[in-house]
């Protein structure tokens, strides 16, 4: 059972492929690719592949506004589950900063569903109308320019095929005039008479047919002026028009791009607000707490004993209830906590697991060339903003609102090398079986440096478009932590800050929790002494 031939689409360019020749230069030398000047040629393919590719045009716009309003859908779905969410009861029983922390959750869940409907409303309103608008104007073109060139084209078609047929009937007649002749000069008798009397009908044939291959070709070269002067400014216009709805579209893409970098930073900033809450929890002051409020203290009361009377004219009265202090050692059976037990430094604070964790995320999600989601321009260094144990500084926190909403530029972003492997140095620290009661700065909120990426940790490592930057004189008190890579050009404000562009290199000696690290630009020539503070989100990891 032999396969059946695969159906092209009449849109589909693929029908239109065919294999060419090294040694065939379709275009003779010249150097122009204009569409009007691109699309001639022999036969009728020229016409078949713009008309398809106009069609296939306007689907692809058509089918990116069935995504936006796709897209829309799945959004307002989301933020109704979560606006319901929010509402459904949780913790109406609780005290203290569990209380807080669960209030934190649904009220950040509910700013989460606002965030998401203001996203499907914007796609409605800033992507799918419109593209719904330059979807209809695709279809007034092929409605007003299209339409009326495709009758001229199947004119054109109809005329040639009348050329091509009394064409064919006038060098038949010529053929068989020349073959008669020929015959005649050596035939004698009848068979010479059969012959002039088929070479007298020939001419008489001939004479016809010659009359509709000039009246034919006639009318075909009177066709092919307008044809050609219509077909030009057909040309014209489709490359007018194709290029604006490839600009449109990477406009459009891109506007989409900034609006999903937008919502990540929003709820990623919703999430660092319960995280802040959650900071706040400490168990054994919530267990204080409700002791404290509705403990019913520590005496434990005991019935009076009981004394025999001596006789019924001395009759004995109960004694006082016996009451006792309640001094027992809690045994408690509930195994330590994970930022007590050996080797697991890196579970030993709740915010800093769920940084490292996002970043490992984001730099999972490289591509095979190397190039990252950028939704945020800190996602990938969020899990090292807490890397140096102890360190702090005065500094305000660097801006975190929603990532620069550029316009698409004229050439891509270098690509951000991917990290094989996010580390972080463990510590220890001893447990027991019962719990004594916790310190007032637990030593798991304490934060450890981030290592060096090792050389070869990565598989892909050869393939990088960069090579690790040549380090800069260490001092013994400037140990150089790691490097990382300018997103955004930056201004300093202060005079501790330093400047420095989109592309530099920066070795990062510090990382408060602040955000604004400290470090040295690598280009020595801009670089200024006493200048090492910079924002942390303005870079990635290099």
């Amino acid at each position: 059972m032999t396969a059946r031939a695969q159906q092209h689409s009449a849109t589909s360019l693929a029908r239109f492929a065919t294999a060419r020749a090294p040694d065939v230069d379709l275009f003779n030398g010249s150097t122009l690719r204009d569409y009007c000047n691109s699309f001639w040629g022999m036969g009728d393919a020229g016409p078949n592949i713009m008309f398809a590719r106009m069609r296939g045009a306007s689907k692809t716009t058509d089918e990116l506004r069935n995504f936006w309003n796709e897209r829309c859908v799945i959004e307002e779905e989301y933020a109704s589950r979560l606006a319901k969410l929010a509402k459904a009861p949780i913790g109406g029983d609780e005290i203290g900063e569990l209380r807080n922390s669960l209030d934190t959750l649904r009220i950040e869940t509910e700013k989460q569903g606002e965030s998401h409907l203001e996203l499907a409303n914007a796609i409605r309103l800033e992507l799918e109308g419109p593209t719904a608008t330059f979807h209809q104007k695709q279809i007034n073109h092929r409605r007003s320019v299209q339409a009326p060139l495709e009758r001229k084209f199947k004119e054109k078609q109809v005329h040639e095929s009348y050329v091509k047929k009394s064409r064919e009937k006038y060098e038949g007649d010529c053929m068989r005039i020349n073959s008669y002749t020929q015959q005649a000069t050596y035939m004698q008798g009848n068979d010479l008479m059969k012959i002039q009397q088929k070479l007298q009908r020939t001419k008489q044939t001939i004479q016809g047919n010659e009359r509709d291959f000039a009246k034919f070709t006639k009318d075909l070269l009177d066709l092919l002026g307008p044809w050609e002067k219509d077909w030009k400014e057909y040309c014209d216009s489709c490359q007018d028009l194709e290029e604006e709805r490839m600009e449109f579209m990477k406009d459009i893409i891109w506007a989409y791009a900034n609006h999903i970098s937008t919502i990540c930073v929003a709820d990623d900033q919703s999430c660092e607000r319960v995280r802040t809450a959650l900071d706040q929890l400490e168990p054994e002051k919530d267990s204080e707490n409700f002791v404290n409020e509705y403990g019913t203290g520590n005496s434990i009361v005991q019935p009076p004993e009981f004394t025999q009377s001596s006789g019924l004219l001395d009759p004995q009265l109960p004694g006082p209830p016996i009451v006792r202090q309640s001094e027992f050692a809690r045994t408690s059976q509930r195994p330590a906590p994970v930022y007590l037990t050996e080797g697991a430094a890196h579970t030993h604070s709740r915010r800093q697991s769920v940084e490292e964790n996002t970043a490992q995320h984001v730099v999972a999600q490289a591509l095979p060339n190397g190039n990252t989601h950028q939704a945020s321009p800190h996602s990938y260094i969020e899990a090292a903003s807490s890397s140096v144990n102890g360190t702090s500084s005065s500094y305000a926190s660097p801006p975190q609102a929603s990532p620069p909403q550029s316009s698409p530029p004229s050439h891509p972003p270098p690509p951000v090398p991917e990290m094989a492997s996010l580390t972080v140095a463990t510590s220890t620290a001893g447990a027991g079986s019962s719990r004594s009661p916790s310190p007032a700065s637990r030593p798991y909120r304490q934060s450890q440096p981030l290592p060096m990426v090792p050389q070869g940790g990565s598989s892909r490592e050869n393939n990088r478009p960069q090579t690790p930057p040549p380090p800069l004189p260490q001092q013994p008190s400037n140990r150089i932590l790691f490097y990382v890579k300018a997103l955004y050009d930056y201004t300093a404000t202060i005079e501790e800050e330093f400047d420095f562009q989109a592309g530099d290199v920066i070795a990062v000696t510090a990382t408060p929790d602040d955000g604004w690290w400290s470090g040295e630009l690598l280009d020595e020539a801009r670089r200024v002494e006493g200048r090492n503070v910079f924002p942390s989100n303005f870079v990635c990891l290099f």
